[in-house]
């Protein structure tokens, strides 16, 4: 027999049909009374009051009265003018028992009007029983109107907190939530007022049947109120009792089973959601990226704290105003169209768009790059907003215009680079009818990185571009190739204007450079190819420039322009390099020697040792050709080194066969000078051939002097072996002269250069006589070299220099001719002495 069948039988045998009359229509009345009060009283009153707002917001936008007058006047009638401690008194006439009342908060969770709370936000505030009220109340309003059950304090003993039942709902027209709310005590009042009449009503009826119902109510009612405690816990979100223990197979038995599955599954539900709801916010607070979300007006409803700090905007600053005319703007400042925006594609069509590139401006004015995507939000298939995550990509925009700049650009001089210059020489051909390329080289430049390391090169290379860019105005090309090339890219000149450009480069190089602490002499070679004359493509121009540069280099000019005839020359001079590989080996290679005369005593004292090249095709080689390739391609160590071997060889055969007076000079190249076994080398020479230190002399360069340190270190040693050391083409080079004051030096030999014009350059003589000058100073000896003529000789000899050499006295002679010729030049010596 079933639960309901017992009941009634029961109900029949003890209660009276009247009783039961009464019984189910106070039990109906107490519902509807319940009912009533709850959902029409609590309703009824949040809708007058919408109703009222709505008939205020006519008369502010009437003008008739202000908005925070109608605001205030709305708060007054829902509860009351303020006290002198800011309070609102709660309505009585509101209906809503005794502590009830009305208040109103907005979606921020700031309390608009409140008996206890106005003006503070009571958004995270937690009630006794584990709820955000305010959150829930906030949620049930957005979502059309709902109640909300938690516990509040009693606004005349806050310290007790008792059940709370709260109707919300959204007005509008000024976006207030609305709320009624009254304290489940005062709300079932009535109905327990009426209750008790009914118990007082049906006690005598009851009374017989209360021995037997109770016995029955005992067994019937535990679970029922078991489920009734549970489900008001589960209300408040505590899941921490154990399930119902079932007793029977009934309906309640049945009840109780179906309420313990609701229970697991309503704890696992909240569960997932909570961890869902964590995991979200967690996801859009740290991201890493801005996110915001708008309506389909374009109104911003969400924004995470990573949109807030790039955009400088705080979340409710930002909320229900048009996000694209907030921030969107061209990269120059000025409004972006929303019609031209992306996202109007994502709301229209439905779709995911993606912008590359496009510019956000901050809360504080000032513009930064982003890239965004932009997603459709769907609600049953319809577009209801958008998802707009977004980056801030400065870094990687300047990290690409860094990338690109280095790609076209030489790190050291800050000059475009050959890829710039490729690609400036197409769109100049494209653009001009004809143009110059001139490429620059810096003479000697190798010799200065040997003699003073890459940091003074690198200087070198800083100062010529600077001064390059100087000299150009900003609309002519002006880049560096590789190593110690520029290029220039000119629009054409004619022969003499380009002449006049490139004796412009020369003079302003030329200018001293103050490197350091060294002020240095710096030239340049130009080599100039022509478009369209000589080539109309780029890698020919950069050919036939670089074929003159080299040809202006052999044939020291300053400048060359390119001819067709260069192109049978490089091929020539790529020959003879790969010849000169062999010279050695094959004996090609010998020596000449010139007489040094001492022309006072008219004495041969020494010989100058001279490498010559005899190539078995082209005949004999000038040095002026065969040396720089030998220096270039590092020939110049090997070759130095045999040159030494057969000088100091051939000395000491002379001084075998009774020519003992004489000493030999040998030149040193700059990189045999600045060779780590320089010394050793010398050394083991001097041993071979038996040669006294103090018969040879070697010949430097005063460009070897700009490393002093160097210099010194590597001179004393050579010293300290015994050899004489002589400064080669003196006053042609480096330009400071404290090197004579601090190197070991024994003679100065003036260059050839300055005794041409001796008689008739003003300047040459001036020269010559400071130089014999300070050697004599400086207790120096000094030989002039490249005399010709008997007025050179004597004029030396009046200024006090006694040592020359040169074809006055004789030529450069192969061994054999010097041994055959000694008498005849012993004679000549001492004719014009």
């Amino acid at each position: 027999m079933s639960i309901r069948t017992k009941l009634i039988i029961m109900s029949l045998i003890f209660l009276a049909i009247p009783s039961l009359l009464i019984g189910i229509i106070g039990y109906k009345s107490s519902l509807r009374s319940l009912n009533n009060l709850g959902a029409d009283g609590l309703q009824t009153d949040v809708r007058l009051t919408i109703e009222m707002i709505g008939a205020l917001d006519k008369q502010v936008k009437a003008g008739n009265v202000s908005l925070e007058e109608a605001q205030e006047e709305v708060k007054v009638a829902i509860l009351g003018e303020k006290d002198s401690n800011g309070k609102r008194p709660i309505n009585p006439r509101l209906n809503l028992g005794e502590h009830g009342f009305i208040f109103i908060t907005n979606s921020a969770g700031d309390e608009l009007a409140h008996p206890n709370f106005e003006g503070q936000n009571v958004w995270n505030i937690q009630t006794t029983d584990g709820v955000y009220s305010t959150q829930e109340i906030v949620k049930a309003a957005n979502n059309g109107g709902g109640f909300v059950t938690y516990e509040w304090p009693l606004p005349s003993n806050p310290d007790v907190h008792v059940p709370k039942i709260t109707y919300a709902e959204k007005d509008p027209y000024w976006n207030w939530i609305v709320c009624a709310g009254t304290y489940l005590p005062d709300f079932n009042a009535g109905a327990n007022r009426l209750l008790y009449l009914l118990l007082i009503t049906l006690g005598i009826s009851l009374f017989a049947g209360v021995i037997v119902i109770l016995w029955f109510s005992k067994k019937l009612t535990k679970p029922i109120l078991q489920v009734a405690d549970q489900a008001k816990l589960i209300a408040c979100g505590d899941y921490s009792h154990e399930a119902i223990e079932t007793t029977s197979k009934d309906e309640i038995g049945e009840l109780v089973m179906n309420f313990n599955i609701m229970k697991e599954n309503q704890k696992k539900a909240e569960n997932q959601i909570r961890q869902s709801e964590a995991f979200l916010q967690s996801v859009t607070s740290y991201m890493g990226e801005g996110m915001v979300v708008t309506d389909t007006e374009g109104k911003l409803t969400f924004m995470n704290p990573e949109a807030e700090q790039l955009l400088g905007w705080l979340e409710e600053e930002c909320l229900n105003q048009n996000l694209h005319d907030l921030v969107h703007r061209r990269e120059n400042g000025s409004s972006f169209p929303y019609a031209e925006c992306l996202n109007t594609k994502s709301l229209e069509k439905g779709e995911v768009t993606r912008t590359t590139e496009d510019w956000f401006m901050r809360k504080n004015g000032s513009l930064f790059p982003v890239s965004y995507v932009s997603s459709p939000i769907f609600e049953n298939d319809v577009v209801t907003g958008l998802i707009i995550v977004f980056r801030d990509i400065s870094k990687q925009k300047e990290d690409q215009e860094r990338m690109e700049y280095m790609a076209f650009h030489d790190d050291l001089t800050k000059l475009p680079n050959l890829r710039y210059l490729t690609d400036k020489l197409e769109q100049d051909m494209n653009k001009h009818k004809s143009l110059a390329l001139l490429i620059i080289d810096i003479n000697r430049f190798k010799h200065i990185n040997e003699a003073l390391g890459h940091t003074f090169g690198d200087l070198i290379l800083q100062l010529v571009a600077s001064r390059l860019r100087e000299l150009f105005p900003s609309n002519v090309f002006v880049g560096r190739l590789t190593g110690d090339e520029f290029a220039i890219v000119y629009p054409y000149l004619n022969q003499e204007d380009l002449a006049a450009v490139c004796k412009q480069i020369h003079d302003q190089i030329c200018e001293p450079m103050q490197v350091k602490h060294l002020l240095l002499n710096v030239s340049v070679t130009i080599g100039v190819s022509l478009y369209p004359d000589d080539g109309d493509e780029v890698d020919v121009l950069l050919k036939h420039a670089n074929m003159a540069l080299i040809e202006a280099t052999q044939q020291h000019d300053s400048f060359l322009m390119y001819k067709p005839s260069m192109e049978g020359i490089a091929f020539d001079r790529l020959v003879l390099e790969n010849d000169l590989y062999y010279a050695l080996q094959k004996n090609e290679l010998y020596l000449v020697y010139q007489p040094q005369v001492n022309i006072v005593t008219g004495q041969i004292q020494g010989l100058e040792a001279l490498v010559r090249w005899n190539h078995p095709k082209y005949g004999s080689i000038s040095p002026a050709q065969f040396i720089p390739m030998a220096e270039n391609t590092g020939l110049i160590i090997p070759i130095g080194e045999w040159v030494l071997r057969t000088a100091c060889s051939q000395l000491k055969e002379w001084h075998h066969n009774g020519l003992p007076s004489l000493s030999m000079a040998v030149n040193l190249s700059s990189r045999q000078f600045y060779s780590q076994d320089l010394i050793d080398t010398v050394k083991a020479i001097l041993l071979e051939t038996g040669l006294p230190p103090g018969d040879l002399e070697l010949e430097i360069t005063e460009s070897m002097m700009m490393n002093i340190e160097y210099a010194s270190e590597t001179m004393q040693g050579l010293k300290q072996l015994g050899c004489k050391i002589a400064i080669d083409d003196f006053g042609t080079g480096y330009s400071s002269l404290n090197y004579l004051k601090h190197l070991p030096i024994d003679r100065l030999k003036i260059d050839q250069s300055f005794i041409r014009d001796l008689t008739e350059n003003e300047q040459d003589d001036t020269i010559v006589s400071t130089i014999i000058s300070m050697a004599q100073h400086l207790k120096l000896d000094v030989i002039a070299e490249g005399v010709e003529t008997q007025e050179q000789k004597n004029a030396l000899r009046k200024k006090q220099c006694f040592n020359v050499q040169g074809y006055l006295y004789s030529p450069p002679l192969s061994p054999e001719n010097f041994s055959q010729q000694w008498e005849q030049l012993q004679q000549k010596a001492k004719k014009f002495a």
